[in-house]
C-alpha cells in the first residue's frame, strides 16, 4: 500500500509545491515497535546499515533519524520513531522506488511494526 500511496501521489502532483520563494522539504514519520527480541542497539545497527545501502544505491537528500522516548505517558515498552526527510519530491519518489524494489520490506518487517505514518511537507 505504501508504494501504491508514493505513486499516486507522484503521478497525480498532489505533493504540493511550495509557496514562492520557499524551499520544502517531505517529512516522513513512522511510528514503531520493536519485534520480539530486537532491541534498541538492534535497530540502531539496522538504521546504519540502511542508511549505507541508500547511499550507496545514490539517493542523495534523503536524512535519516531513529527517536527513541525520553519520556511519554502514552507509549508501550519498544517504541521508537523512524524519522526520515527528503530534500524533494523526487528524492522522496526515488527513495520509494528503491526501497520497494528491494529486499528492505522484508529486512523492516522482521525488525519492526510501524502502526502509523504521516508524511509533512516543512517549508522554510
Amino acid at each position: 500500500m505504501q508504494k501504491t500511496l508514493v505513486l499516486a501521489l507522484a503521478a497525480t502532483s498532489q505533493l504540493a509545491a511550495p509557496p514562492a520563494g520557499a524551499t520544502a522539504m517531505l517529512e516522513n514519520y513512522f511510528e514503531c515497535t520493536t519485534n520480539e527480541g530486537v532491541t534498541f542497539n538492534d535497530v540502531v545497527a539496522f538504521k546504519n546499515e540502511y542508511e549505507a545501502a541508500v547511499q550507496a544505491a545514490g539517493i542523495e537528500g534523503y536524512n535519516l533519524k531513529v527517536m527513541f522516548p525520553v519520556y511519554d505517558s502514552q507509549i508501550g515498552e519498544g517504541h521508537f520513531t523512524w524519522y526520515g526527510s527528503f530534500a524533494t519530491n523526487t528524492v522522496w519518489a526515488q527513495a520509494g522506488d528503491w526501497f520497494h524494489s528491494s529486499e528492505w520490506p522484508a529486512r523492516f518487517n522482521a525488525m519492526m511494526n510501524c502502526q502509523s505514518s504521516s508524511l509533512w511537507r516543512a517549508d522554510d
